[in-house]
């Protein structure tokens, strides 16, 4: 089965080192960041979320694959704001290697599906971060 670009750009062995683990995968984790779905604003469609950041809020939309970042308009990639709706949602799971201590709290915390942490089996489990 062929793998969408989002699992290609994220493809990671959640069970192994953080090798392939680049610096927009571990800000998405890190950085203090809220994404808001269409349940807290109803003006987004399904696959649209709002992704609060200190410095801004940016618009993603998961079905076009697109976020009104500079990084992804100007250079084209995958960036932590598409990344940080990834792991929050649970499409993703976060590697089981990184240190929760290290995850920013707000991850998930206002959509209603569940970020994914990899266990050592190969299996995922619900992230119940460590606070």
């Amino acid at each position: 089965m062929p793998m969408s670009s989002a699992d290609r750009s994220d493809a990671v062995d959640a069970t192994t080192g953080p090798g392939t683990f680049d610096e927009r995968a571990a800000k998405a984790l890190t950085e203090s960041m809220s994404v808001l779905d269409d349940r807290l604003d109803h003006e987004l469609r399904d696959e649209e979320f709002l992704v609060v950041t200190p410095t801004g809020t940016y618009h993603v939309d998961m079905v076009a694959e697109t976020c009104d970042c500079p990084d992804a308009l100007h250079r084209g990639v995958r960036c932590k704001h598409q990344r940080r709706v990834d792991y929050a949602r649970g499409a993703v799971p976060i590697p089981g290697w990184v240190d929760r201590s290290a995850i920013d709290e707000q991850l998930g915390q206002h959509l209603s599906a569940s970020p994914r942490i990899a266990t050592a089996d190969g299996r995922t489990e619900v992230f119940e971060p460590d606070v």
